[in-house]
């Protein structure tokens, strides 16, 4: 039975002809891998805006100050490989929220934004907009994360303590300050309606691939040829990758060809390679750091299957992992981990479910994709509905719609002050 599938309104088109707005992005996050913040800035940019972006310097990103179009502006640095505890999450979030709203100001008194889009989290880096906010620029708040049902999981925090109750307030106040605030897909959205947050300030954006960077490659295995599984994206104890390694050395007794590739970062990389090393498995699992996702084709030609062995939590039970989707838009068959919101969009048919934290459920599923390549090719026809039904064609439409439909809200007076403040920026910018 094919998997439910979500009716989605579809936003009309703005009725002012387009302009040229400027759009300033915001986001505590490795930009150059980040496939969501450089999606949609990259949509605006072919829609002819100008959108700059600030964010932390990291090492894949090196001395660029300009992708695809899109201006970046780094401000401090971001740690992904350790770590952290509470205290130094929130003094690291803080202090980019301080030094973004500063960088904000700074390039809005020169750039005059139409809207300023606000990336979570933390929920309360929308802060770092109030100026020009005030100054009239329009402000969403992309709400990429359950903020409190991750500090529920992450920190085992009981979901009815006050520290829960405290992060929800944060939410639905930073939520009632922006002017929209998008959300990424359905079940993402009834738990904030849960939260308290009002529905009639929501669009969906979905977080479907970017088809210029994953997109069908042919791939012809030979006998000699490993049977390569892919996971890419955050390593985190909530992804599961411990029980891949593990399932990954039951399979291999059946299959010596079957491998692992994990591409990423976060606070449980060293974890992981040492539970490799201790394993003996070097040979076998191999873990790389992240690549800007123009850089991933070479290596994604090489691989056979994708996994998603999320473990069921709190926070991962609303998780429609774009790793997934992307591996659906290669053409690639999924294992994935067996959560309500992925069963929301796939069914049995379309993705190899398996129980989450399940080690020998996922060496078994492992054992049956590399055994039967007609298995394989039947879950990539069958998850193919899913790109009938949801592509970034049709998310970007909607989501640069609704920037543009903000942007020829701002009220005539502020038009104004920015004519009175620029008559050049103003005719050239449209």
């Amino acid at each position: 039975m094919r998997a439910h599938r979500f009716v989605r309104r579809d936003l009309a088109s703005a009725s002012a002809p387009r302009q040229s707005y400027r759009v300033l992005s915001i986001a505590l996050t490795n930009y150059p891998v980040d496939a969501r913040v450089r999606r949609e800035a990259e949509a605006l940019v072919a829609r002819g805006m100008s959108v700059d972006v600030i964010c932390p310097w990291t090492p894949t990103l090196g001395g660029r100050r300009s992708i695809e179009g899109v201006d970046i502006h780094p401000v401090g640095t971001l740690d992904v490989q350790n770590e952290l505890s509470p205290l130094a999450y929130i003094n690291r979030d803080v202090a980019f929220v301080v030094r973004a709203a500063v960088a904000a100001l700074r390039l809005h008194i020169r750039n005059r934004y139409d809207v300023v889009q606000v990336n979570t989290m933390p929920d309360y880096l929308v802060a770092a907009a109030a100026l020009p906010k005030l100054l009239g620029a329009k402000v969403v708040l992309d709400v990429h994360d359950l903020v409190p049902e991750l500090y529920a999981a992450k920190f085992g925090v009981d979901e009815s303590s006050p520290i829960i109750k405290l992060v929800t307030f944060v939410e639905r106040c930073c939520v009632r300050y922006a002017d929209r605030a998008l959300a990424v897909h359905r079940p993402h959205l009834e738990a904030l309606l849960r939260h308290g947050n009002c529905e009639s300030k929501f669009s969906i954006v979905m977080n479907t691939p970017d088809t210029r960077f994953f997109r069908r490659q042919s791939r012809k295995r030979s006998a000699s040829d490993p049977f390569v599984l892919l996971y890419h994206g955050t390593v985190s104890r909530r992804h599961g990758l411990e029980t891949a390694v593990r399932a990954v050395e039951i399979a291999r007794q059946t299959y010596d060809d079957i491998q692992l590739l994990i591409i990423g970062e976060g606070d449980d990389v060293e974890r992981l390679k040492g539970i490799v090393a201790a394993r003996g498995l070097g040979e076998d699992v191999h873990i790389e750091g992240l690549l800007p996702i123009e850089q991933l084709g070479p290596v994604l030609a090489r691989v056979s299957a994708g996994i998603v062995p999320i473990v069921d939590n709190p926070f991962t039970r609303y998780m429609l992992p774009v790793k997934l989707l992307e591996y659906v838009a290669m053409g690639l068959p999924v294992i994935s981990s067996e959560t309500s919101t992925i069963r929301a969009y796939f069914d049995e048919t379309m993705v190899a479910f398996v129980h989450p934290g399940d080690t020998a459920d996922l060496a078994a599923k492992i054992v049956a994709l590399r055994r039967d390549p007609e298995l394989r090719d039947s879950l990539v026809r069958s998850a193919d509905m899913f790109l009938e039904d949801y592509s970034w064609d049709r998310e970007s439409e909607r989501y640069r719609n609704l920037i543009e439909s903000l942007a020829a809200s701002r009220t005539p007076r502020t038009r104004s002050v920015r004519l009175m403040h620029s008559p050049i920026e103003e005719r050239t910018h449209g």
